[in-house]
């Protein structure tokens, strides 16, 4: 299980960028019976991330997430597809990719 999804973020982190360190990326999963929402940040900038761990409801979500959420939603996971946006692992497994612009002088 660990391979597995070790193998799913290493695909998602080399979508677009070999610098991981630009950018962030949320796992949410829906618990299907229950319908709470659970946020995890892997990337260099959780620190400063405002997420919360734990949503009742998708509608409880900031708005930017729900909108990269509900275009994940309309995906098939069985596709493979990444986009822009992030990947759909499973029914209720999504990953969100989230550029991350930071002042350098």
């Amino acid at each position: 299980m660990l391979t597995v999804w070790a193998i799913r973020l290493a695909t998602i982190c080399s979508m677009f960028h070999d610098n991981t360190q630009d950018y962030t990326l949320y796992q949410v999963k829906i618990d299907p019976d229950t319908k709470r929402v659970h946020v995890s940040c892997l990337g260099m900038y959780c620190v400063d991330s405002d997420l919360k761990e734990w949503y009742e409801s998708v509608d409880d979500l900031p708005k930017w997430v729900q909108e990269k959420l509900a275009v994940l939603m309309m995906l098939e996971p069985t596709l493979d597809y990444k986009s822009e946006i992030g990947y759909r692992a499973s029914d209720y497994e999504f990953y969100i990719y989230v550029m991350e612009f930071h002042n350098t002088i």
